[in-house]
């Protein structure tokens, strides 16, 4: 059925475009997928952009943008617009597509490859198939890829992961609840059984149990085997955008992607709410320019260029660069030491130093859970006289003195840790924040509100104890890689050293800034999963055994 318009939540088609609603598109096993075909009206072949998730595709009446983080498609009506066929799908057992949805199964990865070289043998197509979309959208990417479709000719995986266990659900081996079940409860399967009227009614629709399925599979296993990204595979090019605040899922595995394919490839990694940088004019100038070279054949000098550009927070903004990490990277240790550092109100108020420790030095302790510790906020946090949170309170910290002048750090980070511990498993929760010189106005309000200074999340790492054994193929000096394979317990008292990997980032600390260090078992934001831990854990930081942080200093 072919409708002359449709509502889209960022701009409807325009007069020269059209869309086909709900083709039904057989799989190599029968089963068949939905999709809505938006294209030119005008005869002819057009490039395909293809795009497909489990988020309803007939909810594109929302905006991609605010509180619905899961309209990730970017601008639908503009692409056809550019002259592109985009064909969004609903992923199998998803929407009106026939099936069981499971996350990345094997079937649902297939359907990749048979979507694509659908797209590329029909009428309106010229052949060249690229995907498109973020999130969701942008992680298929990878998969399809990796599987070599004869018709797919590009991807842009934009802020996408590629490791559904270490990027997303068992980081560093501990469990990330909070967006799991949000994730999967919200925006897959309340949609679809809450607000989706025009749903399949069928006995099967959305019943698996994805959130018991990844409790099942705590270490990397043949479940999850499956469920990573085959990346060594791809030839084909690729433009992978990442975010530096993508944190919570998504930035490891876009810089992973880039630098383990085997095409062409360019790395873009922007900071913002990625969501709405998707629909900013540079990033959509960039991914037109990739698309018309690699779909269209225009030779407009894309990859002529560097091929990675990073935006340098607190500093030049977008800066080009010719490999990952920077060649001319200087790597400094930065000690953990005791206190007083003066700058922060915490169980210990540690202090960061350039200086290599000499001798016997006192361990730095705690005990948790901490009576105190509150909930909302990062579980950690305790509340101050004002009932507002004191996030600093009842954790440890380590903070360096102030910067004598303008540093950036840029690149991976790793926290090389000794420790040990009354129990036979902990957690190791990792914050690095920049904490700015304070106002007389400023350190007035922290008193009155009983608050901790303000401090701006840099990057932050994760390793659950008994997931220490690293991967000695994969890893490097600078980004350790775990196997969470055959977790060892740990013998309590035992003095174990740990090599925490500190996810990217790209940071000006400006001058009389500071670094501060966070260390805790615990973090309620992403609700880790604590389970019953309940241990003293004790921090060494002597010549026997220096623990530090290895940063990626850019003279």
């Amino acid at each position: 059925m072919t409708e002359p318009k449709v509502v889209l939540g960022d701009g409807d088609l325009g007069p020269d475009a059209t869309v086909d609603r709900n083709l039904m598109v057989s799989m190599r096993d029968g089963v068949r997928l939905a999709c809505d075909v938006y294209r030119p009206t005008a005869p002819g072949r057009y490039p395909v952009l293809y795009a497909v998730s489990p988020y309803i595709k007939d909810t594109v009446y929302l905006p991609t943008a605010g509180v619905y983080r899961y309209r990730e498609t970017g601008n639908i009506a503009k692409w056809v617009d550019k002259g592109y066929v985009y064909v969004h799908a609903d992923a199998r057992g998803a929407g009106q597509s026939e099936g069981v949805f499971e996350r990345f199964s094997q079937e649902e990865l297939r359907d990749l490859y048979d979507m694509i070289e659908w797209c590329g043998v029909q009428s309106w197509s010229n052949g060249r198939v690229g995907t498109i979309g973020e999130s969701y959208y942008g992680i298929v990417q990878w998969f399809a890829a990796a599987q070599k479709p004869p018709h797919l000719a590009c991807i842009a995986p934009y802020d996408a992961s590629t490791d559904l266990y270490r990027n997303s659900v068992y980081k560093g081996g501990i469990y990330f609840t909070s967006f799991q079940n949000h994730w999967y409860s919200n925006s897959v399967r309340n949609r679809h059984l809450i607000d989706y009227a025009e749903r399949p009614q069928r006995d099967d629709y959305m019943s698996y149990d994805y959130l018991r399925e990844q409790a099942l599979h705590p270490t990397f296993d043949e479940y999850w085997e499956g469920r990573r990204a085959e990346l060594s595979e791809i030839d084909v090019p690729v433009f992978s955008i990442g975010n530096w605040m993508g944190t919570m899922v998504h930035l490891l595995g876009n810089i992973q992607g880039y630098l383990e394919v085997k095409g062409p490839k360019k790395l873009l990694v922007n900071v913002g709410d990625a969501q709405a940088l998707f629909l900013h004019p540079y990033v959509e100038e960039q991914l037109t320019r990739w698309y018309d070279h690699w779909l269209k054949g225009v030779d407009n000098g894309v990859m002529d260029e560097a091929p990675i550009r990073i935006y340098v927070r607190n500093g030049e903004g977008y800066r080009d660069e010719h490999e990952w990490p920077l060649a001319r990277t200087e790597y400094r240790k930065l000690y953990l030491a005791p206190g007083p550092s003066g700058a922060a109100e915490s169980l210990n108020d540690g202090r960061l130093t350039w200086e290599e420790p000499a001798g016997e030095v006192v361990p730095t302790s705690y005990t948790y859970p901490d009576p105190a510790w509150t909930f909302p906020g990062t579980g950690s946090s305790v509340r101050g006289r004002s009932g507002m949170l004191h996030n600093t309170r009842k954790i440890l910290t380590f903070t360096s003195e102030p910067f004598d002048e303008d540093t950036e750090v840029t690149g991976p980070v790793v926290l090389h840790l000794w420790a040990s511990s009354s129990a036979h498993d902990t957690q190791f929760i990792v914050k690095l924040v920049d904490v700015p010189p304070l106002t007389p106005e400023v350190r007035q309000a922290i008193e009155t509100l009983d608050v901790a200074p303000p401090a701006q999340l840099v990057t932050e790492g994760w390793l659950r104890a008994s997931h220490r054994e690293l991967d000695p193929a994969r890893s490097t000096p600078t980004s350790p890689y775990h196997t969470h394979v055959d977790p060892q317990p740990l013998e309590p008292g035992a003095i174990y050293e740990f090599d925490i990997e500190i996810w990217p980032t790209c940071w000006v600390f400006q001058k009389g800034h500071r670094l501060r260090l966070d260390l805790a078992s615990l973090d309620q934001l992403g609700q880790y999963y604590l389970g019953h831990l309940r241990a003293t854990d004790t921090f060494h930081h002597d010549a026997e055994h220096p623990s530090h942080l290895l940063l990626p200093v850019i003279p």
